[in-house]
Parts: structure tokens; C-alpha cells; sequence
């Protein structure tokens, strides 16, 4: 597949994309989403015409400090354009800063389908991680909470 990985802790994008490219993943990486969000929506030319950048996955931190924009924000417009495109893709939100048992309002407008695929619960282990991928592509599961 191809992935994307937006968060702002530079620990958290090497792991990420060391693990998910040891698993035969193509991982592009970024440390801020309005950068993330320049790369999906820009187009370029080919032999056979425009091309904007595809993606099977973005997997986004929700909060990432002085972007101006959130992983929610990043998830909500990366739906809307890949949906005017015919795209599809899968948005995983990752977050440390919840309690699955008291849901903020943004979370729970997050639930939607077509928002965001999966949350993830922060830290999550590699193994974890992998697993919840093979679930959500193979087994085309909504809206876990690992």
C-alpha cells in the first residue's frame, strides 16, 4: 500500500515508517499537515494527463503543535478532495489526548465514516498498529479504538 504518516514528533514519523515499510509499504512522511495537505491536493502532468498524488492510507496525529490546522481538520479535507477526484482512500486519526469514555464533540463528529476511518489510541505498539491496518483494509472495519 501506499502511506501516508503526518505527525509532528520526528521519533514517532522514523517508527512508523521503518515499520510500515518493513512490511513492503511505499511511506511518504510529513511533519506538518498544511505541507501534507499541499502534497495530496497538488497535481502534476503526464504522458497521459493530470495526476494528483495517491494514497491507500493517512494516518494523521490529531493534535500537532504550531500547524495552524489539526489531524481532524487534515482527515476532513483530505475526504473532501480525494472525494471530488473518485478516490478513495482511508484516514486513520491517532491521539493521545482522550478518554474513550468521555468523548469530546470533535471526536465524536470524527466517528463518521467519512471523516475518519480509524482512531488510534496513543501509544500503540507496532503489532497493534499492523493489525489494525490488515483489519480495516481486509475485513473493511469501521471505527475501532485501539
Amino acid at each position: 500500500m501506499r502511506i501516508l504518516v503526518v505527525d509532528d514528533e520526528p521519533d514517532i514519523l522514523l517508527t512508523l515508517d521503518a515499520v510500515l515499510s518493513e512490511q513492503g509499504h511505499y511511506v511518504k512522511t510529513f511533519d506538518n499537515p498544511t505541507e501534507a495537505l499541499n502534497h495530496l491536493t497538488r497535481s502534476s502532468s503526464n504522458n497521459n494527463g493530470v495526476v494528483t498524488p495517491y494514497y491507500d492510507l493517512i494516518i494523521t496525529d490529531h493534535r500537532m503543535q504550531g500547524s495552524g490546522i489539526t489531524g481532524l481538520d487534515l482527515a476532513k479535507q483530505v475526504k473532501e478532495y480525494y472525494m471530488k477526484k473518485r478516490i478513495k482512500t482511508k484516514v486513520f486519526l491517532m491521539t493521545a489526548s482522550i478518554n474513550a469514555w468521555l468523548l469530546p464533540e470533535e471526536f465524536i463528529a470524527a466517528l463518521k465514516p467519512e471523516l475518519v476511518d480509524e482512531i488510534i489510541q496513543k501509544p500503540i505498539s507496532n503489532d497493534k498498529l499492523i493489525a489494525v491496518i490488515e483489519m480495516s483494509f481486509l475485513h473493511k472495519n469501521k471505527n475501532h479504538w485501539l
